[in-house]
């Protein structure tokens, strides 16, 4: 594999000086000066960097490299740039790039200007052996902007090795270091104002065992609030679906720590904002709703027939329709008065210091202790009731266990940090793999009901809607086959999750410890 080495050229050292330096050892054939811009991109929650990655385009080519290094995994034309991994063509940048992504879009985060000179380096027999690429990246609004980068870009020729080997040495010679990426990058982010990581909605708390149970529920608290005021900015710009979803984890959680952290905080102050999230969270259902079946437009299609595919479009063209009206609805939510005075109260409350003398019954007590309790005592509720389950054919009892699963994960994704990390990163895998089978049995029953009752709301003539309701009818007899495959592999999953290895291990970290 041939890979381009990138130099960095100091600052006070010329294009000129360097060439003429190179020029008594080398011919050198210089070609013309290329303008153009360099663009950076990434999701809203730094995907790609968390993953040691930078993506940009340059012209109408989108490049992949390792954030460390130099080295280009991946380089492709494009006529549009994507937003979605699905945008691109299939391939193994696509296969690349799905996985770490997923559903967020990739957003702009800025944009430079580059200029580079190409010089050719040739052998006596004035063939073409290496080429260098002298490199100026500078602000893309001013001319007269301060350059923020030189770099020197050596690209071996294949067959000759001995000059890239021997140019490389007179370029360190010369006082020239290897750069990396992650330099570039960083350097070019400061122009944005733009943090990598400054943003994940991961929960990611640092407790200490013996802090006041009210203390640390506030540290979680505080930080979910965060994480709903970074979203809450950007939603108006409509940039990536997920913004409302991180958002709207974030409440889900906020109402969890208040219902499941008991008696930290005065019985009046946790009912109160019980209520108030609970609004927030149901105005933006709609939104949230629709956002999924128009994420997964192509899935469904690919489940119908192909004669079938074409008639389903009028439903997604009403989707669209009724997306537009339910995204207006949430943004004059957010800009509401009553809104914004939950939220400054909520801020005015988890920073107030904590009371002198405890405000409730469990306000003082360590948290480690408030953490094993809890937990623990979820546990135990989640495997009565799937043992019920695997003796009931009661859907409706799925249903409950999936809340009750989705109660426990919090809690421990809460407070993860108190626990050796290897092993409830093992029990939240496993609870995990439950979620997923009693999450995928829900979407499907939720999408079985929405497409029965979306069918009488459908404009059109009674030609497309004929057309369109047998679609629709096929893709809910195809969603009903899937939500029996995944009602079936409930007991596996349900049984994984109990078996006595786990529960010892739930015992081992969550059970009540003598002499706290």
């Amino acid at each position: 594999m041939i890979r381009n080495q990138k130099f960095n050229v100091p600052d006070g050292y010329s294009e000129k000086q360097l060439f003429d330096q190179l020029a008594g050892q080398y011919a050198i054939k210089q070609a013309p000066r290329v303008a153009g811009k360099l663009t950076l991109y990434d999701t809203f929650d730094w995907r790609l960097f968390n993953k040691s990655l930078i993506l940009y385009s340059s012209g109408n080519r989108l490049i992949l490299r390792k954030l460390k290094k130099s080295d280009t995994l991946h380089n492709i034309e494009f006529s549009r740039m994507p937003v979605f991994y699905w945008d691109l063509a299939d391939g193994d940048f696509k296969k690349r790039l799905a996985p770490i992504i997923k559903m967020r879009a990739l957003l702009k985060l800025v944009e430079v200007q580059t200029r580079s000179k190409p010089y050719n380096i040739l052998n006596p027999d004035e063939k073409t052996v290496a080429r260098l690429l002298f490199e100026e990246i500078r602000p893309a609004q001013g001319r007269r902007k301060p350059v923020l980068a030189r770099h020197l870009w050596l690209k071996p020729i294949r067959g000759y090795p001995k000059y890239e080997r021997r140019l490389a040495k007179n370029l360190k010679e010369a006082g020239l270091k290897l750069g990396t990426e992650k330099e570039f990058f960083f350097n070019v982010l400061a122009l944005a104002d733009s943090k990598p990581e400054s943003y994940s909605a991961k929960v990611n708390i640092q407790l200490d065992p013996s802090m006041r149970s009210d203390q640390a529920t506030k540290l979680i608290l505080r930080f979910l609030l965060k994480v709903m005021r970074k979203n809450e900015a950007v939603f108006e710009k409509d940039l990536d679906t997920e913004i409302l979803h991180d958002f709207r984890v974030a409440i889900r959680r906020t109402r969890s720590a208040l219902a499941q952290i008991k008696n930290v905080f005065p019985a009046r102050t946790t009912d109160r904002f019980k209520k108030d999230f609970a609004y927030i969270g149901k105005r933006s259902n709609a939104l949230r709703d629709l956002d999924v079946y128009l994420l997964n437009q192509e899935s469904y299609k690919r489940r119908l027939p192909a004669v079938l595919r074409d008639d389903i479009d009028l439903l997604f063209a009403h989707l669209h329709q009724s997306r537009a009206n339910a995204f207006q609805h949430v943004l004059r939510g957010l800009n509401s008065g009553k809104y914004k005075k939950i939220m400054k109260d909520w801020e005015t409350f988890l920073n107030k210091p904590p009371p002198g003398s405890a405000a409730a019954a469990n306000a003082e007590l360590p948290i480690i202790e408030l953490a094993r309790q809890r937990i623990s005592k979820r546990f135990r509720g989640i495997v009565k009731t799937g043992s019920k389950i695997l003796a009931n054919t009661e859907d409706e009892l799925l249903h409950a266990l999936r809340i009750e699963c989705k109660k426990l994960r919090y809690l421990m994704e809460f407070f993860a940090n108190l626990f050796p990390r290897k092993k409830i990163n093992a029990l939240i895998a496993q609870l995990k793999n439950l979620q997923d089978n009693l999450g995928d049995f829900n979407d499907l029953c939720v999408q079985q009901e929405y497409l029965l009752n979306i069918a009488t709301e459908l404009p059109g003539s009674q030609q497309q809607l004929k057309k369109t309701l047998v679609a629709i009818g096929s893709l809910v007899e195809t969603l009903n086959r899937e939500k029996q495959t995944v009602r079936d592999a409930f007991a596996r999953t349900f049984t994984d999750f109990a078996a006595p290895a786990n529960q010892e291990l739930f015992k081992e970290l969550f059970a009540a410890k003598t002499g706290n």
